[in-house]
């Protein structure tokens, strides 16, 4: 008679390292999607329009910075209409801060079940990711009317947005990892990063051009990432911007960078439960 053996489990408190991680996260891939249906659904439960509010919010925001800045002030968008100009900048702007604001909150908006079952933090975070992406995707439409009325073309460099994507959420990634692994015993960061990011989209070229700075200044741009991936937005969708490759050393510093705000996470995760 053979005898059933049930494997045995050990979880330690011993940091897992980079590549165990990986391996876990996998193994966990599933909660990514439960987690993100969760969110969609609390999110646009009981509400008339449902998911028709992840085209009014970006619309809202065309709206408000084409009439202001566009009409009242005559900003340009260096050769687009400057519609076109402003809402290719909002989808960057807008998957990227939608990643750190709800990525940040994870840990503690998920307390509960932090400290009741074992799983690797770092889903929390990533299943935000997969909620950006779906409400990107509605958001994107916004773009296909807009192209017919000013009478412009999909660039080819379209196929390429999925790297785009990776780009910018290891910009947004990073931030996230960070602020958890530093914030989890003294969480006046998670205060701070509001204010980042409200300046932040001020120091991003989504609304107003590169031009806006005095030439002896202007360097400053290549050492925004955010630039950097709202730029290649562009380049992605029109055929006749040009991508200033000064912006590519910044962009490929992204992923080193979200590789250590990744291990920082991963060497304190096992004392979010104690601090959730």
């Amino acid at each position: 008679m053979e005898n059933n053996v049930v494997p045995i489990k050990i979880i330690t408190s011993r940091p897992d390292t980079f590549f165990e991680y990986l391996k876990k996260i996998w193994q966990h891939r599933f909660l990514i999607i439960v987690f993100a249906r969760r969110d969609l659904k609390v999110k646009y439960a009981q509400t008339l329009l449902g998911l028709g509010w992840t085209i009014l919010q970006p619309l809202t925001a065309l709206v408000i910075f084409t009439f202001f800045f566009g009409y009242v002030l005559h900003w340009k968008g260096e050769g687009l209409p400057y519609s076109l100009y402003v809402l290719s900048g909002l989808l960057g702007w807008n998957f990227f801060s939608y990643i750190v604001f709800q990525g940040t909150a994870s840990i503690q908006e998920s307390s509960p079940i932090i400290k009741k079952i074992y799983f690797p933090k770092a889903i929390l975070p990533l299943s935000k990711v997969l909620v950006s992406i779906v409400e990107l995707m509605i958001s994107f439409l916004l773009i296909i009317p807009l192209l017919f009325w000013h009478g412009q073309s999909l660039s080819w460099h379209i196929i390429l947005l999925p790297v785009v994507l990776v780009f910018n959420a290891l910009i947004a990634l990073f931030i996230v990892f960070t602020v958890a692994s530093l914030a989890y015993k003294k969480r006046d960061l998670y205060h701070i990063v509001p204010f980042v990011m409200y300046f932040g989209i001020w120091c991003t070229p989504v609304f107003f051009t590169k031009d806006i700075l005095p030439e002896e200044i202007n360097f400053i741009w290549f050492y925004n990432p955010m630039a950097a991936i709202v730029e290649l937005w562009r380049w992605c969708l029109f055929p006749a911007w040009n991508y200033n490759l000064n912006f590519v050393p910044i962009l490929l510093l992204s992923i080193p960078l979200a590789i250590v705000g990744f291990s920082m996470y991963i060497k304190y995760e096992n004392e979010f439960s104690d601090f959730a």
